[in-house]
């Protein structure tokens, strides 16, 4: 069977406006080639080896597997990530996150009296961490998770992208770096409702469970800070699409007097939370 053949026949068992691309991509995922080197083969003729490879892929992709899971990358922010079924696979309304962190931090540079730190907390594969440190070299990121598999993946697209300035800290949220002082705080958490969670069966429930209304681990990392004696003085998170009221909430009553912007993504749907954390509004100052 022919490469361009074989295409087209999973194409048609492909559902949705992308089974093209997708038949594609996976075909130059089993042969390793690039796009322009898939147009200049479409007639050659695949191996039995590949045939039966690309097979199985297609099957697993109509069976729901995600297509990054399948070829083992993403793109985020215009970087190339690995992904695997340890991790999330980023989503493209968390460069919303990214866009806001690189926003402070660009206005915060003029203090030179100390490098900008910045903390992604949850950090996955990555990606916020890798994106951050790429576009901020004379900062120092803070890429932390409970995942020990996590982080060996985050440490892998570190290196693939020849970035040197992030630590990688194995821990419960803020707990690890508690004596530390941070200027940022970025975090993409867990915030799917538990029911709601279950239903995906192949992203790790460690990376979406966020407990009864998908708040819990959100509610915990504010109470961490709360409780630190050197608050940040940005806090960034990331949140589902009819949970801004409740997040709001959240940070309102942790740090009264605080200023919180919401951004919207491009469905548009409430997304990111940006708050600037007032020094003497949290409840250890009162």
């Amino acid at each position: 069977m022919t490469v361009a053949a074989a295409i087209y026949q999973a194409a048609t068992r492909l559902p949705g406006l992308s089974a093209r691309l997708d038949a594609e991509v996976l075909m130059r995922h089993v042969l390793g080639l690039s796009r322009i080197e898939l147009y200049r083969g479409l007639f050659d003729v695949l191996t039995q080896a590949d045939e039966v490879l690309y097979s199985a892929l297609i099957d697993r992709l109509i069976a729901g597997e995600p297509l990054q899971y399948l070829t083992g990358h993403t793109e985020f922010y215009g970087l190339e990530f690995y992904v695997n079924p340890t991790v999330l696979i980023p989503r493209p309304e968390t460069e919303i996150l990214v866009e806001k962190a690189l926003d402070i931090a660009m206005l915060k540079t003029g203090d030179k009296q100390h490098a900008l730190v910045i903390a992604d907390v949850g950090c996955g594969s990555g990606a916020v961490a890798v994106t951050l440190a790429k576009h901020l070299p004379e900062s120092v990121i803070l890429a932390i998770d409970t995942s020990p598999e996590a982080l060996s993946l985050a440490r892998r697209n570190a290196a693939s992208q020849a970035v040197t300035n992030i630590e990688f800290i194995h821990g419960d949220l803020l707990e690890g770096v508690a004596d530390r002082r941070i200027d940022i705080v970025c975090a993409n958490l867990p915030y799917v409702p538990s029911v709601e969670a279950r239903g995906n069966r192949f992203e790790p429930q460690l990376a979406l469970d966020g407990g009864l209304d998908g708040l819990d681990i959100i509610r915990r990392l504010v109470s961490q800070i709360t409780a630190r004696d050197d608050q940040p003085d940005w806090l960034l998170l990331e949140f589902g699409s009819c949970q801004s009221a409740a997040v709001k909430s959240i940070i309102d009553q942790a740090f009264p007097g605080n200023r919180t912007e919401i951004i919207r993504d491009l469905i548009p749907l409430d997304r990111v939370s940006v708050t600037r954390l007032l020094p003497g509004h949290s409840p250890r100052s009162e």
